[in-house]
This record gives structure tokens, sequence and C-alpha cells, in this order.
């Protein structure tokens, strides 16, 4: 069985030459945005449905302009009976006013942040995914319109066991990728470098991130190719309204690559 297949929900894309990786990131992901937006929908679905008085209250918010003036309506009627004189529609709708502030900033923002987590779900685009690129012999990548990239031997892999302590779930395959010329230190050392998070969220089970390495090593040497007929397989936790973040045009990532290998082993000062 090709190694491949074992990631095919990691795998965004491919060709002969490459294949791309998803992203995996556990914090403001998907999962979390839909477990947040359930807890504050249920107590939001009470209150402008179930509860009367805040519905009462939420109609005259809205409807503040009209409560205003049939209060100032009744009051005139009392004003005529009395003989006296009312006061100015304007002064009075400006004093009236102030006391719907606090209720319309709790109501509108009570309805913000329970909408958030929604919007950011149909509208928060996936990272750019990671390439690996056998023809060049790198991996690389775009984080905040920066190109990083590595060399198979320059990732400093890291298979987490679980993927939050929380969370029982296999773990991201971690690596490290370097902008151009901060690949080494000034005594040569490799350094650090952005940690990136790899694999499909959810993982299928507990050695995927393990599976995702093998098969990077195993493309990288040429020891495997991509299968025939190879399916990457979309989980439901990717969908969004507006598609993930792309890798530049193959024109200008020649160039970057081409700019990357010639800062390489330029130490960083």
């Amino acid at each position: 069985m090709n190694y491949l297949k074992l990631i095919a929900k990691s795998i965004k894309r491919y060709n002969e030459s490459s294949f791309e990786l998803k992203r995996f990131a556990v914090l403001f992901q998907k999962l979390n945005l839909y477990i947040i937006g359930v807890c504050l929908l249920i107590p939001s679905f009470w209150y402008n449905f179930m509860d009367e008085e805040f519905m009462d209250k939420r109609t005259n918010v809205f409807n503040y302009s009209d409560v205003i003036k049939k209060s100032y309506e009744d009051m005139r009627a009392g004003y005529d009976f009395r003989g006296h004189v009312m006061p100015n529609y304007e002064t009075y709708f400006n004093n009236m006013s102030k006391r719907f502030y606090s209720d319309f900033a709790f109501i509108c923002g009570s309805m913000a942040i329970t909408a958030l987590p929604w919007l950011l779900i149909l509208f928060w685009p996936a990272g750019a995914p990671i390439r690996v690129d056998r023809k060049n012999g790198l991996i690389f990548t775009r984080q905040w319109f920066r190109f990083y990239a590595a060399r198979l031997e320059q990732l400093q892999p890291e298979c987490k066991t679980f993927s939050a302590s929380l969370e029982q779930l296999g773990g991201p395959l971690i690596v490290s990728l370097y902008r151009p010329g901060k690949v080494y230190d000034k005594d040569g050392k490799l350094k650090r470098g952005m940690r990136i998070r790899i694999g499909c969220y959810i993982p299928p089970d507990l050695s995927h991130n393990r599976d995702i390495l093998y098969c990077i090593e195993q493309f990288m040497t040429h020891e495997a190719d991509i299968p025939k007929g190879l399916k990457p397989e979309k989980v439901w936790l990717e969908w969004s309204l507006v598609p993930a973040k792309k890798l530049s045009k193959q024109k200008k990532l020649d160039k970057k690559i081409a700019h990357w290998f010639a800062k390489e082993n330029q130490p960083d000062s």
C-alpha cells in the first residue's frame, strides 16, 4: 500500500513533482468556533424568542423614536388638562433618548458577540498550504505574504502526541521553515525558524503526524511517488464561503525559491 494514501485527508492537491499539505491548528479553528457559536446561540435564542421582558425591551430599543414620541403625546394630555406649557419636543427627545443608551449597547453587543463565531466560520479563510517540492528539494509555504522554506534535513520535525492538553486527539507534525537568509546564525548553527503545524484536523488516528513525516521523507528522497488516482479528502470543518489562501503563481514562486537558495548559507547577523 502506498503510504501517501494514508494521509489523503491532509493533502490539498498534487502533481508529479509536488504535493500540498493542509495547516493544522486547534486554537481559533473551526471546531472551537462551532462550539463557541452553539454555546452563545442557546442563551441568545432563549432571550430573543422566549423571554417576554427582554423581547419588549428589545422592541422598545429599536423603536425608541416611536416610544419617546408616544410618551411625549401622553404627557401632552396631562399638561393640557392642567393648563401648563409643554417643554420643547427636541429637548424632551434628547433627554429621553439617553435612557436607551445602555440597553441599546447591551442588546447590540450581545447580538454582535453571538454572530461573531458564525461570521468567522463563514468568512475566515484557511492558511496557505505547505508545498513539498521534490523538483527543487524544498518544503515551503506563505505566511502573511512572506515566503518560508526549508530543505528536508532542516525541518527539525516534532510529532506531538496530542493536539492539546485537554484534547486526546492526535497532534500535528511541527516543522521549522525559514525566511531567506535566516536559516543559520552567525556561528553556522541551524536556527529554530518559524514553527509550522501540519496535518488535517481532526486527525484520523494518533500516528497521522508520523505518517505525514514519513511520506515527506519518502517522497523527497524518491522512495515513493504520488499513487495514481489518489483523491485528497476534505473534512466538513474545512467548509467556508471564502476559499483558502493559496501560494503564489509558479513564476513568482521560482523567483522566491532562487532568492531563498541564494541567501541560504548567509549567516543571520
